[in-house]
């Protein structure tokens, strides 16, 4: 009879091991540092590999996604072998998969600290064709199966979201890029408002011309489409949370995650409220917007800033809300939210704003009769007697 066999893997964060699982059963190591999603004694294995890892693998429906995996040489079928091959790592926080036995530690597989390969950057960016099979036999031929694991470093098949985009490192940090001007239009209305965001530029098509061939820049612009970027707003001390994933750990404690983020951070939860509706942005879903989470001790901070502005200056009058606790339209949630408290917010300043280049006239439009009801609503100060 055979000898049997216990499998272990661990999730950890950084270095320290924070679950266990064993034969299709998960023991808990560390509950305040484990992933939010999972931060309850009745994880199971399930919980794991058709929730936690799911949400770390590249969706088959972003743009070059297809061209990536080809270049891997993976089935379209399958990315989680990709993301597996690179232990789940993710620019989003410090999180990992590791196998019992496996001789890596966290300096080893980081992508906040190792050099990222941009073959696999420029085809997830731009869709340079991609060969990185043959790329990983050249770089490990002699090597054993788990150092192959370590030797491509590349965020790109966990990143989330449909867009074209890529990490790129460069002299001041790193930074996302991907393709679409609407991010600028955003970042200068939000400017003007005065709300916390993740900030957009232009990239410079110098810079362009180190990750993809000319006429793959001169594509991009016969579209009237631009390359911007942003810097990353993570790092080893800080992650983020989406908010879907909060959302479970509420549903495992019987908590309301909209009490808890009313109390917790009003300003950042309203704000996003009335900034979505003055952009006309119908994207803001449960993977978009989050909070920042301390890696020393798991502890939720405030909400971060916002971003993902790429599907902003809808056409449509009528948008449900997608942040709200009821089921209303976005313009009802900011205006309940710009009701709710003095947020000091400039509105006055996007009405002075010229038009942002990289919108049409109508979509402008939009903006300023937007902001006009935000005006309308907003709580009206006292006048002092006398």
């Amino acid at each position: 009879m055979g000898e049997f066999v216990v499998e272990k893997t661990y999730i950890c964060l950084k270095d320290q091991p924070v679950l266990e699982i064993c034969n299709y059963e998960c023991r808990i190591l560390d509950y305040d540092r484990l992933p939010v999603s999972l931060r309850y004694e009745g994880v199971g294995f399930d919980d794991v590999m058709h929730g936690w890892t799911e949400n770390r693998t590249m969706s088959m429906g972003r743009s070059n996604a297809k061209k990536l995996l080809a270049g891997f040489g993976i089935s379209q079928s399958n990315p989680y072998l990709v993301a597996k091959l690179f232990h789940f790592t993710s620019l989003t926080d410090c999180y990992w998969l590791k196998e019992d036995g496996e001789q890596v530690s966290w300096k080893d597989v980081s992508l906040f600290r190792n050099e990222l390969e941009k073959a696999v950057s420029a085809t997830a960016l731009m869709g340079v064709p991609g060969f990185f099979r043959d790329r990983l036999r050249q770089t490990v031929r002699e090597e054993t199966e788990k150092k192959l694991r370590i030797k491509l470093h590349t965020p790109e098949l966990t990143v989330q979201g449909l867009t074209a985009k890529a990490w790129i490192r460069e002299r001041g940090g790193m930074y996302l890029y991907k393709v679409g001007k609407k991010e600028l239009a955003a970042s200068s209305i939000l400017d003007a408002l005065g709300i916390p965001h993740v900030a957009y530029e232009e990239v410079e098509e110098s810079a362009l011309a180190g990750i993809a061939e000319q006429k793959r820049i001169d594509r991009i612009k016969e579209a009237r489409e631009k390359v911007v970027k942003c810097r990353i707003i993570t790092s080893e001390q800080k992650a983020i949370v989406p908010w879907e994933d909060f959302q479970m750990y509420c549903a495992y404690h019987d908590m309301n995650e909209y009490d808890y983020v009313t109390r917790r951070d009003p300003y950042g939860y309203y704000t996003m409220q009335i900034a979505d509706y003055i952009l006309g942005n119908e994207d803001r879903h449960g993977a978009n917007f989050g909070f920042f989470m301390d890696n020393r001790t798991g502890k939720l901070l405030k909400l971060y800033p916002l971003m993902d502005h790429d599907h902003s200056f809808s056409g449509e009058k009528v948008l449900p809300s997608q942040t709200s606790p009821e089921e209303e339209t976005m313009e009802a949630a900011a205006i309940r939210a710009a009701g709710a408290g003095d947020w000091g917010l400039d509105y006055e300043a996007v009405l002075r704003m010229k038009k942002p280049a990289e919108l049409s006239g109508e979509q402008w439009e939009g903006v300023l009769e937007r902001t006009q009801m935000c005006i309308n609503r907003r709580p009206q100060k006292e006048m002092p007697e006398g």
